[in-house]
């Protein structure tokens, strides 16, 4: 039996924990997810994982390293230890800059695209089930609901309500478009923030919206994401399996076709709202305030090297309403990240 001393909980769901722990035997850390005996029903499916793990082996793919059972009947999956996390634990839901968001779903295309030459569903592709290496390589993890389906045939349908592609809950059929689906939607989130998801909470209700393609708002993108990332996640997140990218393969590649100028991160302070961000040498940052008045203001300054912030006249303006505000920063941000300047 394994010799693991438990040193934090790392997180708990609805079949168990997950546990830091200290491996005596080999002096290292790993990750591992203890389950009751009493939440299983049949523990030699409790194992389908671990093994579909050991047969994916990929750099993006999280690593299993030992499985077993515990004297007093607890399973258990070792798997390497990534500290820094999920991407929903780094980000807490807010956006990730475009050129790491971009890389980020490039590893994990990287790893669809191998377990789908296997035959392999994910079923459950969400950025809580997104790890990020010391190195910052992004593993896909969480093989729980994975299964194999010889090629042309359909699986059960699994996966979380907002990632599951509409055909799913129409018609029940699980292939490899509903793991590019949630891609689709995974890419979304982690470019806009889950502040961008619609604020519904019904599961009915979500499920609706999904059907008719209305969660998340195909229309409705963070100002500063360039159209061309725009097209290829909706494109991803298309109705009809036919429309979405025919492989994992296909929309690794789209991401890498795209050239990001600049990045602009965000910072919120009160009434005040700030893009910031580097090219060259120059720093830029956009204000947007918010008046007593309820209008808006916006300062585009740049600052060069080590010398004072320059205010850039034809990016600036005052008093806004929301509409031209909105329509303003879309504007100063989209330039900038098209053409750098």
């Amino acid at each position: 039996m394994a010799d693991y001393e438990r040193v934090k909980r790392l997180g708990a769901g609805n079949f168990g924990e997950v546990w830091l722990v200290y491996d005596h035997a080999l002096d290292v850390q790993r990750a591992v997810k203890y389950v009751s005996a009493s939440r299983i029903h049949d523990g030699t499916r409790f194992y389908e994982e671990p093994r579909i793990l050991m047969e994916l082996r990929h750099e993006n793919i999280v690593r299993v390293e030992d499985a077993g059972k515990l004297v007093d009947g607890t399973l258990y999956i070792a798997m390497e230890y990534l500290p820094k996390g999920s991407l929903e634990t780094i980000y807490g839901g807010q956006p990730v800059k475009l050129s790491e968001a971009l890389k980020v779903l490039t590893d994990i295309c990287w790893a669809v695209e191998y377990a789908h030459n296997r035959e392999f569903l994910h079923r459950d592709i969400k950025p809580a089930n997104i790890l990020i290496g010391s190195d910052g390589r992004a593993k896909l993890s969480d093989f729980g609901l994975a299964t194999r389906v010889p090629k042309g045939e359909t699986a059960s349908p699994y996966g979380y309500l907002t990632h599951v592609a509409p055909e799913v809950l129409r018609d029940n059929k699980t292939t490899k478009s509903t793991d590019i689906y949630a891609l689709g939607v995974t890419a979304y989130r982690i470019i806009n923030g889950d502040g961008f998801l619609p604020e519904v909470h019904d599961p009915g209700e979500i499920q609706d919206m999904v059907i008719k393609g209305c969660y998340p708002d195909r229309g409705r993108y963070r100002p500063y994401v360039p159209k061309k990332i725009q097209n290829i996640v909706n494109k991803c997140m298309a109705l009809k399996p036919s429309d979405r990218f025919e492989s994992a393969a296909a929309f690794r590649r789209a991401l890498e076709s795209v050239e990001i100028r600049c990045d602009w991160r965000i910072r919120r302070k009160k009434q005040r709202l700030t893009y910031l961000t580097e090219i060259g040498l120059a720093r830029l940052q956009v204000v947007i305030d918010k008046t007593n008045g309820g209008k808006f203001s916006i300062e585009t300054t740049k600052t060069v090297g080590l010398g004072q912030p320059r205010r850039i006249t034809k990016d600036s303006e005052i008093g806004l309403s929301v509409t031209r505000m909105k329509s303003k920063i879309r504007q100063v941000l989209s330039r900038y990240v098209d053409h750098g300047k």
